[in-house]
């Protein structure tokens, strides 16, 4: 790969422009062109940073050859693209989630296996210093055996007002893949991806009619649009050994705060991560509660994430490096993701089919 990468830029949305474009920008990387089906998006990234612009991403492979793509558009195409533009030889950096079904995620892992493509999927979250330190006290055995995680990704007005978002043909569902699987990517990559075996979920629709009164975002709902999917999801995920998850997301809900925190129980000590990070144990016999000392931090996730992968890349590597997520784990995700939805649905406990060729590489970059 030429040691200045082209970069292609799909999906033109929020998450591009102020986060994932500026990072670029700030690692000095050209962006060669972008896509999106909104021509006046199109038209504020021509004129904003130089790149060429695109309504049809297929033309842009095709004409643009980007040797690295971006795939930022709803989930509901998040597979079907990414898997695109792989088969166009590119290397993918892909939004969460990874996929809207456990079986579109292990084969697009499949397809960038074959076409010996980096992909990885965007948790930014897991670059965070506080979690990076968190990572560490699991992994040097601190909390002794780990029998329970928690995390909540909980807002009080968060319900976006955009149609890919709450359309259920462009997103497929609502909280749980949009927040709720940046917890499952958290809890799954603190533990270095157990097995899931079993997942029992709920689902909520309560603030359908109300989205406008339950969102901050800046540009009000189309008043003709009504969201079409869940604004709240629960779930317990059993895996092996004897732990189990409690997770829970939602966009909106009458709380005093909004949450978002993991916690990690084990038998010789417990933490817990939000803007702080906390981890207790005994000491002396008696129960201490300690704050480690965590360096601030200058440069941003999206950064992080940005030159991380774009180094990897350059150098070839045949696997993306921690705490990068790869497709397997973020296959493993969705897995669960699926699995709460199913179980909603059905109101009954889902068993969980996760074959061991994945778990194994899921666990190689950890």
């Amino acid at each position: 790969m030429p040691e200045t990468p082209k970069v292609g830029l799909i999906g033109l949305g929020g998450i591009t422009l102020y986060g994932h474009a500026p990072a670029l920008k700030e690692l000095g990387v050209k962006i060669q062109a972008c896509a999106d089906v909104d021509e006046a998006r199109v038209k504020l990234f021509k004129e904003r940073f130089g790149c060429n612009g695109y309504t049809d991403y297929k033309e842009m492979l095709a004409k643009e050859s980007p040797n690295v793509v971006l795939v930022a558009t709803p989930h509901g195409l998040h597979a079907q693209i990414a898997s695109d533009a792989i088969e166009a030889g590119a290397h993918v950096l892909l939004e969460k989630p990874m996929a809207t079904s456990f079986e579109e995620a292990l084969k697009l892992a499949e397809t960038a296996h074959r076409r010996e493509r980096m992909l990885v999927i965007n948790h930014e979250y897991r670059f965070e210093r506080r979690r990076q330190v968190a990572k560490k006290l699991v992994k040097e055995g601190a909390l002794g055996k780990v029998y329970f995680g928690r995390g909540f990704y909980t807002r009080q007005r968060g319900i976006p007002t955009t149609p890919t978002f709450i359309k259920r043909e462009l997103a497929k569902g609502g909280a749980v893949l949009d927040i709720g699987s940046h917890v499952v990517d958290l809890l799954l990559y603190l533990t270095d991806f157990p097995k899931p075996v079993s997942v029992v979920g709920r689902t909520y629709s309560m603030f359908q009619e109300e989205r406008a009164m339950f969102s901050s975002y800046p540009l009000p709902p189309p008043p003709t649009v009504r969201s079409e999917v869940e604004d709240m999801g629960v779930t317990l995920v059993n895996l092996e050994d004897g732990l189990s998850f409690y997770v829970e997301s939602s966009w909106a809900a009458f709380i005093r705060d909004p949450k978002f925190e993991v916690t990690l129980l084990g038998n010789k000590g417990g933490l817990q991560v939000n803007s702080e990070l906390h981890y207790v144990t005994l000491v002396a016999g008696e129960m201490v509660v300690g704050q480690p000392l965590v360096p601030h931090q200058q440069e941003n996730a999206f950064n992080k994430v940005w030159s991380t992968y774009l180094d990897a890349v350059s150098k070839g590597v045949s696997y993306p490096p921690a705490p990068l997520c790869s497709a397997d784990q973020a296959a493993l995700n969705v897995s669960i993701l699926e699995g709460l939805y199913k179980s909603a649905s059905e109101g009954k406990e889902v068993r969980l089919d996760i074959p061991q060729s994945l778990l194994q590489r899921a666990r190689s970059s950890r």
